[in-house]
């Protein structure tokens, strides 16, 4: 009986010849033991080699060889350059947008002292940072800006949230202007109040959501785990406020922001919120 296979190069060929490995065939024609040879070609098989080196038809897995190649995982920085290479790119260019409205507006703060000027200077700064970034990567926020989002319960509740938060701040500011009153400076004092609204309220709220929310936040929630995204991205808002003490304070909104805008899918939640809270700031903080 012949040991080659039925189907040969010049006869009609076996399909699975090409997806499978072929048997070998064994054969003993020596004391040294069996030898493996090509169920196809009948060349002696190198056991070296997956496959047959006259014919190249594999006998075994491959894997068996060289073994299964599996790639190293990511760390979660390589995972946010891969999957979202734009959010590192956003965070700095707020940074040193506001590090350089910070350092242009010196020469003013130190000659006529504290004054709304540096706010001023930088919330135009950040609006014109927003809207370019708002042009190139307008596809996430366009999704994001479709519904309203506040018939689900989690805006609502977001808004309930400023209760306790406001009563944090609140305690805060008072603790600050006791022990440093300079730094409890209210930077829109002796502005009208509809000044102080858009300067402080609308601008910051529609401009910092979208921002953060829209973009930040929206890249690192595809690119890392749920709680990671929520606690990186809270703690780069906050971090961008460039304050020690408002720090953890401000982690904290950013959490309840970013919880908000996860859940409901829209950014006018947050927006609204954002614009509630600063709204109570600057118009019954003073007061007290």
């Amino acid at each position: 009986m012949s040991e080659q296979p039925t189907s040969g190069p010049g006869g009609a060929s076996d399909p699975l010849l090409d997806y499978a490995p072929l048997h070998p065939v064994q054969r003993d024609y020596s004391s040294g033991g069996p030898v493996q040879y090509c169920g196809y070609c009948g060349a002696p098989l190198d056991p070296f080699f997956y496959f047959c080196l006259r014919c190249a038809t594999p006998y075994k897995q491959m894997e068996t060889v060289t073994g299964i190649v599996r790639p190293a995982p990511l760390s979660d920085g390589q995972r946010v350059q891969r999957m979202a290479p734009h959010t590192w790119t956003v965070f700095w260019t707020y940074a040193w947008v506001l590090i350089g409205c910070a350092v242009v507006t010196i020469p003013w703060e130190l000659q006529s002292g504290p004054s709304p000027v540096l706010y001023f200077v930088s919330t135009l700064a950040v609006l014109v940072t927003t809207v370019i970034f708002a042009c190139i990567h307008w596809r996430p926020l366009a999704a994001q800006l479709k519904s309203s989002g506040f018939l689900k319960w989690e805006a609502w509740a977001g808004v309930a949230a400023l209760v306790p938060l406001l009563l944090v701040n609140l305690a805060i500011h008072v603790g600050v202007k006791q022990f440093a009153p300079q730094a409890a400076s209210d930077p829109a004092e002796g502005l009208p109040l509809y000044v102080g609204v858009v300067v402080f309220c609308l601008f910051p709220a529609v401009t910092e959501e979208i921002a953060f929310r829209g973009l930040v936040q929206y890249w690192l929630d595809v690119s890392l785990t749920p709680m990671k995204a929520l606690l990186l991205g809270s703690a780069m808002f906050a971090g961008l406020h460039f304050s020690i003490i408002s720090f953890p304070y401000l982690f904290c909104v950013g959490v309840v922001l970013a919880l908000v805008r996860r859940r409901t899918g829209s950014l006018y939640p947050g927006i609204l919120i954002h614009f509630l809270h600063n709204l109570v700031v600057i118009a019954l903080f003073p007061l007290i």
